[in-house]
Formats: structure tokens, C-alpha cells, sequence
């Protein structure tokens, strides 16, 4: 079977090509940016498909290459921009214009598109990687989190728009592996209102993409993947 993995480039996408790879699948990633990292993912097998989210008529062309695919069996969204909210009006305009396109946008068409070829297969998944802060948005990363709880939206309608032949989950990640800008003392700020006050790293999540591929009975689910942090106050 056939996987298509979004946003490969670094980080958790290129992490679960790797272990898609081990696993026996066929793995189609996209990325943005060329990075050298990527020769590893070629090497491995990968086919790997540049698609910037933001230029619709590049995800139109990335769907066309596997609409025909006759064993597409499962689609995970991982694509993913993040920052801080711009300081001026018109810059926050347009970083929410592309948050949408990445987050939404990108995912809603490539479903759209796609959703035919992955039901004619048996245990057809799409899952959606969102976050934990959809459910207490930050407001200095609104249009970050605004935009993923409008993916975690779409997944749930899709769910019920898809059931029986293709079933669709979302993972809410939380402090699983904190990016280089985050600094020793934010880093301890969030440790230390985390249950299992540690990093989780990227296995975590794919153990909970195993679990939605396995267990054949969950649609429509959210897991959280996040040592507990959602406990807290976010």
C-alpha cells in the first residue's frame, strides 16, 4: 500500500517516512524547501514531490499524481507553518492567509481529490496532525492555532462525510520535540507544567499513528499525544 506523507522535509514528516519505510509501505512525501536531508528519504525509497501549499495550483498538481494511484491507502497531513502572530495588521492578514492555505486549504483540496482512490481500497485512513493549543489558544499564535482548529474541524466532518470507506483521525501533539528557537528557560516553563515533565520526542506519535492504522474501529478520534500537558493550564 501507498502512504502519502505532507511536509517530509524535517522533523516529524521526514521521521514517519522513515518508519512507514520499515513498516513495508510506499511512502509519496512532500516538502517545500530542498533540504540535503532529503538524499536520506531517496535512498530509502521515498518518491518525493515538491508542492509549496500556498500556490494552489501546486497541490492541484500533487493530487494529480496520485489520483490514479491504484493503492493509496492512507494520507497524513503533517505540512505545518508556525510562528508568532506579526506585530502590524496587513503582516497578520497575510501570515493567516498562508497558515489557511497549509492547514486548511491544502489538506481540504488534496481530500477532496483523493478521497475516491483511498475508498476503493479496505482500511483506508487519513489522519490530521493538529495541536493541543486548539483547545486554549494562545493569543500570540492565533492564526497558527485558529487555522489548525479549522483542520481539526474538517477532519471531524470528513469523518462522517467518509464513513464506511475511509476512516479519519487527528493526533493532537504536545511538547514532543521543542524547536531550536525555544530557549532553556521556555523550555523548563513547559516541562514543568507537563505530568511526565519530559520531551516526549517523535516515537510517541508514530506509536499513535500505529494504534489509528491498527485498531479499525476509530473514526472520527482525537488522540493526545502530549505527557499530559493538556492537564495544565495551557
Amino acid at each position: 500500500m501507498r502512504a502519502l506523507v505532507t511536509g517530509v522535509g524535517r522533523r516529524l514528516g521526514f521521521y514517519l517516512c522513515e518508519q512507514l519505510v520499515a513498516a513495508g509501505w510506499q511512502v509519496t512525501g512532500q516538502y517545500r524547501s530542498t533540504r540535503p536531508e532529503l538524499e536520506r528519504l531517496r535512498s530509502l525509497g521515498v518518491e518525493l514531490i515538491q508542492a509549496d501549499f500556498t500556490r494552489p495550483n501546486e497541490v492541484a498538481a500533487l493530487a494529480a499524481g496520485l489520483v490514479d494511484c491504484p493503492d493509496l491507502g492512507l494520507i497524513i497531513h503533517n505540512a505545518s507553518a508556525f510562528e508568532p502572530l506579526a506585530e502590524d495588521v496587513a503582516a497578520r492578514l497575510a501570515q493567516f492567509d498562508r497558515f489557511y492555505q497549509v492547514h486548511m486549504a491544502a489538506p481540504f483540496a488534496l481530500n477532496q481529490a483523493l478521497a475516491p482512490r483511498l475508498a476503493g481500497n479496505d482500511n483506508a485512513s487519513i489522519i490530521q496532525i493538529t495541536d493541543i493549543y486548539i483547545h486554549a489558544p494562545p493569543p500570540q499564535f492565533a492564526s497558527y492555532v485558529a487555522t489548525k482548529a479549522g483542520a481539526h474541524s474538517l477532519a471531524m466532518s470528513l469523518a462522517r462525510e467518509l464513513a464506511p470507506a475511509v476512516r479519519v483521525n487527528t493526533i493532537e501533539p504536545g511538547p514532543i520535540l521543542f524547536l531550536d528557537e525555544h530557549d532553556e528557560v521556555w523550555r523548563e516553563q513547559v516541562l514543568a507544567k507537563t505530568p511526565l515533565a519530559r520531551e516526549g520526542g517523535l516515537e510517541p506519535i508514530w506509536q499513535a499513528v500505529q494504534l489509528l492504522l491498527s485498531n479499525t474501529y476509530m473514526t472520527g478520534a482525537s488522540i493526545k499525544v502530549d505527557g499530559g500537558r493538556s492537564l495544565a493550564r495551557l
